[in-house]
């Protein structure tokens, strides 16, 4: 990711490619012209303004509100995030049809600048470097190395994930968005989601969804996207549900006749066997008997939504409970409640639950479920997609970019995400013996030469001989 490179790269072109790319024939290809061009276009993104008014602005002097603009006006404002996230989708051919599911994660940047300490400009604003947008952040340990701090920046990747159960797809970054240090999570993560085409499913870690609700699980009901994501700790309580009769376990609404060793359930953990996580996760299973399920659409208009218990009549019984004798009339092969006749009772409860209550904790699958799990693990595309770039094919480590500040950074980043969709594309169909879309979309004759294999090998230490 070099000047120098781009120019070697720009004087192998012929001249037909050169054309294709807007660059005159005429035009003598140097360094110096290429550095400015991208100077250029780095103030340009920085200013967040494509094309300025060409009109002066009318203010209301009553609101002190600035007027709309003229219909002719040709004013466009653009933020790095949008460019950046519309340059990695135009790295995919239209003909490329997208996932409903997207996963998003971080990873941190490194700043090419090496951090002092504080220092403040005239302008009394914290600098730490030569680089005076990055800022420092944490991150956790890895099998690579231990947890500590670095300076620079935190890049915020989108992948598409295939339905549960459909084939699978090649990893491709679909969106980005870029931080100082370890900040504004939420909003890097809606701005992403913003500037992508409508999908229907978002995977998220823990890293977004502590946030509190109205930073992210409330704007992402009001887009109409499903989240599915892991709960930290102090979301993995037992409370009160909003009637008597029911409880919140995990994020999740029961009715109480769900058994106490049902409750409280440890989680499955990286270092167990497969086969260990699926007794763990048969524990979970046997919670969805007493689950209280959606029974209609959300109400808009309300902001409220209708459950019904595992237990009421007029749909196929869940449980067998003695305040509804139809479900006593069921096989015991359903597990038989413990409620009390007469006593207060969720199974047989149709309930209105508002959209603020516990918004940060629910989820359409219950948590650590077999069918969460096989829904949330399609999250590892984005962490193959930042390993790849990271430690495998590139090393888009410290020094990978050798120009400094957020804006600068950040589109750079995005022309190795471009690159890297657009190898990917090619390797995924090539190897299934299927056409690559950019070629069916450009016209171009099929590539159906064999790709190049890459190895690793391991340094041998040297022998007092050698």
């Amino acid at each position: 990711m070099t000047t120098a490179g781009v120019c070697r790269s720009l004087k192998l072109l012929t001249p037909s490619q050169r054309a294709q790319l807007g660059i005159p024939e005429t035009t003598a290809i140097g360094y110096k012209r290429v550095h400015s061009g991208w100077r250029a276009i780095v103030r340009v993104v920085a200013r967040g303004v494509l094309v300025d008014h060409d009109h002066e602005l009318d203010v209301d002097h009553d609101t002190g509100e600035v007027l709309a603009c003229p219909t002719d006006c040709p004013y466009e404002q653009v933020t790095q995030d949008e460019v950046a996230t519309l340059l990695i989708q135009a790295s995919l051919p239209p003909e490329f049809d997208r996932p409903p599911a997207v996963a998003i994660d971080g990873t941190d940047v490194e700043s090419f600048a090496r951090a002092h300490k504080r220092q403040v400009d005239a302008d009394g604003a914290s600098f730490y470097s030569f680089d005076r947008d990055a800022r420092w952040g944490h991150r956790t340990s890895t099998d690579r190395r231990p947890t500590e701090h670095f300076f620079g920046y935190e890049a915020h990747i989108a992948t598409y994930a295939p339905r549960v159960g459909a084939a699978p797809v090649p990893q491709l970054a679909a969106g980005l968005a870029l931080r100082p240090g370890i900040r504004d999570r939420t909003r890097a993560c809606l701005t992403i989601i913003d500037h992508l085409p409508r999908f229907a499913e978002v995977l998220l870690d823990r890293g977004y969804t502590m946030a509190k609700a109205s930073r992210l699980a409330r704007p992402l009901r009001d887009r109409n996207i499903t989240l599915t994501m892991d709960l930290h700790k102090s979301q993995r309580v037992v409370r009160p549900g909003p009637e008597p009769g029911t409880v919140w376990v995990d994020g999740t609404l029961f009715t109480s006749a769900l058994p106490q060793t049902h409750r409280k359930l440890e989680p499955p953990e990286p270092g167990l066997t497969a086969g260990e996580k699926a007794r763990r996760r048969e524990a979970y299973d046997a919670r969805e008997p007493y689950r209280f399920v959606a029974h209609a659409k959300r109400y808009k208009k309300h902001s409220t939504q209708r459950f019904r218990g595992p237990a009421v009549e007029g749909h196929p019984f869940k449980v067998r409970c003695p305040n509804t004798p139809a479900s006593m009339r069921m096989p015991h092969t359903i597990p038989t409640t413990t409620c009390v006749p007469g006593e207060p009772c969720g199974c047989g409860k149709t309930i209105t639950i508002s959209d603020t209550v516990l918004e940060r904790d629910r989820q359409h699958h219950p948590w650590q479920s077999t069918r969460w799990a096989m829904s949330y693990n399609r999250r590892s595309l984005v962490e193959g997609i930042i390993g790849a770039n990271r430690f495998q094919r590139l090393n888009l480590n410290r020094g990978f970019f050798r120009m400094t500040g957020l804006v600068a950074t950040g589109l750079l980043l995005a022309v190795t995400l471009v690159g890297h969709n657009l190898v990917r594309l090619h390797a995924w169909h090539t190897v299934r013996g299927l056409p690559e879309p950019w070629q069916v979309h450009l016209g171009e004759p099929v590539d159906d030469r064999p790709l190049d294999k890459a190895t690793r090998t391991r340094g041998r230490r040297k022998r007092r001989g050698d």
